[in-house]
């Protein structure tokens, strides 16, 4: 059977079209690169006469390898190992041609780290031994696993064909999620390492990340939780941020699980993790899906079905920042999910937690400038670093942060005794999606978000799409997700 039989990137361009193109490939940024070292033995094609002939010249750069007057783009084109007279190689495929490369151990494996990132790869069991189950979405899996070559430990995240070929632009959304994590390389932000697939899976080999999420890592460090760890940790976070912004992502999803720690030992190592909701921002406002994140944490202008850009991810940030600091969500008091959704699309925030606390007038001035409504005063990233809480000197004053917020959810239990937490998904036809929000002024606004929220429930079915944690993670955090669209890709 060929090889891409059922491959969900079989109609992918670079498959189609023949693999070599002319002149140079254009690039605005170098995100990782690879060229042949004077201390070892080149790569090598094989000629006409199938004997070895030396390509000093062949570099990688991105997703690209480059040649004198010609390129190849390696994205999802498919990846073996090969061998030749004994010597190892590398096997480039796309729908009508290969390409095979090939040089001594050291080098052919350290090319094929590198090409493993951009290409498809088959035998995923081969390569990798599963662990455990260590977390669950409506289409994905998550284990940590070791690979079998020197036992390091990655983990995997795994989602089934037969559900993202059901959804629609489910193929496209996932295609998306893996060429934006292809651009990542940032200390603060997950990493992908590999892609597999056959004839039922695609798997995404990531960063093990061991420290737990944001809120479950607080609640067991309080001895030496204080606005210092707080800044420290936002810090990282807007870097985080700006490191994306200037690659022109939005992540879209920012929320305390999508923030991990990289250990159990250190505080401040937080990565930005799930990339299922991200795009790559354009001056047309024109994404894969117009409207999405968690409710919450999601900006107004979201909501409102306003045009946005970077500074959704900053809004969502500082939603963040005031639980950190305050222990409470920002929002007006609320005891339900229609109140919560009210509040979140007005904006209303209650700046009177934060006075209640023990929190340093500078963190107070930058909660606000997070929390604006305004996109246009609302800070970039790169801003929100130069701000006086990160330039001066650190403070020590302790935050005092409650362990003990745990906002209402809709919950069931499985006969396994799992936490079976509802998170209903916006359909993407209903009613918020038809609706201008709230342009008629004479609207019934309870109304209106009494069936904004109905819509959510009549859509969401408690099956196989639930998402399953375990009870002992966070629950700290409303679970009210807005996925605009029919099935989310967690």
């Amino acid at each position: 059977m060929n090889s891409f039989d059922n491959s969900i990137f079989e109609q992918y361009p670079t498959r189609m079209n023949s693999l070599w193109n002319q002149g140079q490939p254009t690039y605005s940024q170098i995100d990782h690169q690879l060229r042949q070292s004077f201390n070892d033995n080149p790569i090598y094609i094989k000629d006409q006469f199938d004997e070895f002939v030396g390509r000093p010249q062949y570099q990688l750069v991105n997703q690209y390898l480059v040649s004198n007057n010609c390129y190849v783009n390696m994205s999802n084109l498919y990846l073996k190992r090969v061998t030749h007279n004994q010597v190892q190689g590398l096997q480039l495929s796309g729908k009508n041609e290969f390409l095979q490369l090939f040089g001594e151990q050291r080098v052919i494996q350290k090319w094929k780290s590198y090409m493993a990132k951009y290409t498809i790869q088959r035998h995923f069991q081969k390569h990798y031994k599963i662990l455990k189950l260590i977390g669950q979405g409506s289409h994905a899996k998550v284990y940590k696993i070791q690979r079998k070559q020197d036992s390091s430990i990655f983990a995997v995240k795994i989602f089934k064909k037969e559900k993202i070929l059901q959804k629609e632009k489910g193929v496209e959304s996932l295609i998306l999620e893996i060429d934006i994590m292809r651009k990542l390389n940032h200390e603060n932000v997950i990493q992908l390492h590999e892609v597999f697939e056959d004839f039922e899976k695609v798997y995404l080999i990531i960063d093990h990340l061991q420290g737990g999420d944001l809120f479950k890592k607080v609640q067991s460090s309080l001895d030496e939780y204080s606005e210092h760890i707080v800044q420290n940790l936002m810090f990282n976070i807007f870097n985080s941020l700006k490191y994306l912004h200037s690659k022109n992502i939005i992540h879209r999803d920012i929320k305390p699980e999508n923030l991990i720690f990289r250990s159990k030992s250190n505080m401040i190592d937080i990565v930005i993790a799930d990339f299922g909701l991200s795009d790559i921002y354009n001056d047309n406002d024109i994404y894969l899906f117009q409207r999405c994140g968690t409710v919450g944490y999601v900006a107004p202008e979201v909501l409102k079905d306003h045009a946005y850009n970077h500074k959704v991810d900053i809004f969502s940030a500082g939603v963040i920042l005031f639980i950190l600091l305050t222990g409470q969500m920002p929002f007006t008091n609320y005891e339900n999910s229609e109140e919560l959704v009210t509040s979140n699309y007005l904006c209303r925030i209650d700046y009177d937690k934060l006075n209640n606390k023990n929190i340093s007038e500078q963190a107070q001035h930058l909660v606000k400038l997070l929390l604006e409504e305004d996109i246009s005063l609302r800070p970039s990233a790169e801003e929100v670093l130069l701000h006086e809480w990160f330039t001066n000197p650190k403070t020590e004053t302790f935050c005092n942060l409650p362990i003990n917020l745990i906002p209402s959810m809709v919950i069931c239990k499985n006969q396994d005794n799992f936490i079976k937490s509802s998170t209903p998904l916006w359909n993407q036809k209903g009613s918020y999606c038809d609706s201008p929000i709230l342009q008629n002024q004479n609207q019934n606004e309870s109304q209106y978000f009494k069936k904004l929220i109905q819509s959510q429930f009549d859509y969401f079915e408690m099956d196989d799409d639930c998402i399953e944690e375990d009870k002992t993670l966070s629950t700290m955090v409303p679970k009210y997700h807005m996925l605009i669209r029919q099935r989310s890709l967690d």
